[in-house]
């Protein structure tokens, strides 16, 4: 019994882009066997071409993107410290304070940075507390550990960094800006002698 085939269709010849030989599968591959040359990868490598290269990144765009990439955290921290150096720096230089007055207002403010300090430590200490059982209050003083654990879990814990460092500006602000607390030795007797003695040898 013969099988009955139908006509086989013809393939229309390509010739090779480079060598003018036909190529091998026209239709799909379109590969030289005399050069080699496939117009598969061809049409690829086309196309790699043709696709725009990324910009690179200037410096103004790497900073920018810095900036966004930065927590918020840092930014209110830096921004209060400003704030508080700046305010302090503006009532020591548009105000007048006499020794006593220059003096006191710089203990005030240093007991008050403090006050900030420990409020911000023992805020911290019931926020991590009870994942640290061996936390006790001794750390809201001496906060050395606690400190190392509050910026592992940043910015949960974001609001003893901000009252640390504020605190710790009004502190320095206070010393530098106003200063005067060499005033509080003129009450010591031993400070209140030497002065007698100099005003008695300058008659």
């Amino acid at each position: 019994m013969s099988q009955v085939s139908g006509p086989v269709p013809e393939t229309t010849a390509v010739a090779c882009p480079r060598c003018r030989m036909p190529l091998f599968d026209p239709n799909g591959l379109g590969w030289c066997k005399a050069c080699g040359y496939c117009r598969s990868i061809a049409e690829i490598e086309a196309q790699t071409s043709q696709t725009p290269a990324p910009a690179a990144p200037t410096t103004l765009t790497a900073t920018s993107s810095a900036i966004r990439q930065t927590g918020t955290w840092v930014w209110v921290t830096l921004m209060g410290m400003i704030l508080v150096a700046g305010a302090t720096f503006a009532l020591a230089n548009c105000l007048t304070f006499s020794p006593l007055q220059r003096a006191l207002l710089t203990s005030v403010q240093i007991a008050a940075g403090f006050g900030l300090m420990f409020a911000g430590q023992f805020i911290g200490l019931l926020r991590i507390a009870p994942e640290e059982s061996t936390l006790s209050f001794k750390d809201a003083v001496f906060p050395f550990r606690l400190y190392g654990l509050i910026f592992k879990r940043l910015p949960s814990t974001r609001h003893t960094v901000y009252l640390g460092a504020w605190g710790l500006a009004a502190i320095v602000s206070a010393t530098v800006f106003i200063g005067g607390l060499g005033h509080w030795f003129t009450y010591v007797p031993s400070s209140q002698n030497n002065q007698a003695q100099k005003t008695k040898s300058g008659h």
